[in-house]
């Protein structure tokens, strides 16, 4: 298209996108006031210098971008892609819709992880909302994985967005059976609304109980910030981490002669509660953190509720042993030897010593010798079982050494002997 073709090329591109503002774009003022002003710079010659498809498609997006200050427009030049291009709620193609599915199944439909944290935390790490007819399947084993877990961590902080019909089963499985109506979308082509209420069934454990925490960044934009606006209006969920892109336009792709394509806002979100969306301002959290701080403040912010909540000692003792732990292992204690050197000697049958630029435990009745982490200066663990404690004297050197146990066994106490 780099010949004395381009100019007429180029000119049926921005007619077509033209023609596409006025019929389809979410607000119609607003696509005649784009369609008038793209319009108007086609005329007066503003387009004419660019001779580039690229620069085209880069020109075009800023434009339809400033003008309707919605960031969800893009205009691409990419004939292969276009050929390739797929919605898979709307295919008819075998080829592209095996293609697409064979690509969702080398991510896991988005589910990039899913595991149980200590102190029998769920978290799932979802890269994207692929549609539920497709991921549905994955996303059941995911909530089923997590269903005996005490509280729930969902991270969504590279997580771009996907199709409501994900965001209505995960949400199906926070919420008992009574049904509640999640959003509603309004589609301007048809004029046509779509409502998405949580299903009365669904396969496996509900998990109405538990509390639930949403991780979001600067990053997490579209249906990622429906879920995670749904569940904060409704009141299910904290979000912990960054407010979010501010994307809430549904999208659609319209090929433009032959070799573009166009990302174009089609319809919005209307939250049941709110009645509005979070196009241009995101999704504010309840805990603003930075988004490399969100997994430890919500993982130590789901014991703490649970550690309040506990009616049984020895649960929340186990708690409060396991939350000490966490904390430093989010966050290490590095100690120098001269830190170290203060707790080193033999207390009793236990040996303490310094090898490599670390702290080790023996014991006379035992083989071999073991590394110890430093949770404090004075505050050590071997693996998760047990954990030793420094008494300093005034001098600042340890004179006696506590022993604790994870399973409630009376402490030890033995004073330094060498």
């Amino acid at each position: 298209m780099k010949d004395s073709n381009f100019a007429e090329i180029r000119t049926k591109v921005i007619q077509d996108i033209i023609q596409l503002t006025r019929e389809k774009y979410v607000y119609p003022e607003i696509g005649e006031k784009i369609a008038t002003q793209i319009q108007t710079k086609l005329m007066n010659g503003e387009y004419a210098e660019i001779i580039d498809e690229m620069e085209l498609a880069f020109n075009l997006t800023s434009d339809l971008q400033s003008i309707s200050n919605d960031r969800h427009w893009s205009v691409v030049y990419d004939p292969k892609g276009v050929a390739d291009q797929v919605d898979p709620e709307n295919e008819a193609d075998e080829d592209r819709m095996r293609r697409y599915l064979e690509k969702a199944r080398k991510t896991n439909f988005g589910f990039e992880r899913v595991e149980r944290l200590k102190g029998n935390i769920g978290y799932i790490d979802l890269r994207l909302f692929e549609p539920s007819e497709y991921g549905g399947e994955t996303a059941v084993a995911a909530m089923n994985f997590i269903a005996n877990c005490d509280a729930l961590i969902i991270d969504l902080r590279q997580n771009h967005g996907g199709y409501p019909s994900m965001v209505q089963l995960i949400t199906s499985y926070l919420y008992d059976s009574k049904p509640r109506l999640i959003n509603t979308f309004y589609y301007r082509p048809t004029g046509d609304t779509q409502q998405f209420w949580t299903f009365p069934h669904v396969p496996g454990k509900r998990r109405p109980d538990i509390p639930v925490y949403v991780l979001t960044s600067s990053d997490t934009g579209s249906g990622a910030e429906e879920f995670a606006y749904n569940l904060k209006q409704m009141e299910r969920a904290t979000l912990i981490g960054e407010t979010t892109v501010g994307a809430a336009h549904p999208v659609t792709k319209e090929v433009v002669q032959g070799d573009f394509y166009v990302h174009l806002p089609y319809g919005r979100p209307i939250n049941p509660i709110t009645r509005s969306n979070w196009e241009g301002t995101g999704v504010e959290p309840h805990i603003a953190v930075p988004a490399e701080e969100a997994l430890k403040t919500a993982h130590l912010n789901a014991l703490e509720h649970l550690i309040e909540k506990c009616q049984d000692e020895d649960e929340k003792n186990y708690l409060e042993w396991t939350a000490e732990i966490i904390a430093t292992e989010y966050s290490p204690v590095v100690l120098d030897e001269a830190d170290l050197s203060r707790c080193t000697g033999e207390y009793g049958k236990r040996r303490f010593f310094i090898e490599n630029g670390q702290l080790f435990y023996g014991h006379q009745e035992l083989p071999g010798a073991f590394p110890i982490i430093p949770m404090t200066k004075t505050r050590f663990r071997l693996d998760e079982d047990m954990k030793f404690e420094f008494v300093l004297d005034k001098d600042g050197k340890a004179s006696a050494m506590k022993l604790y146990y994870r399973d409630g066994r009376p402490e030890v106490i033995a004073n330094r002997t060498g």
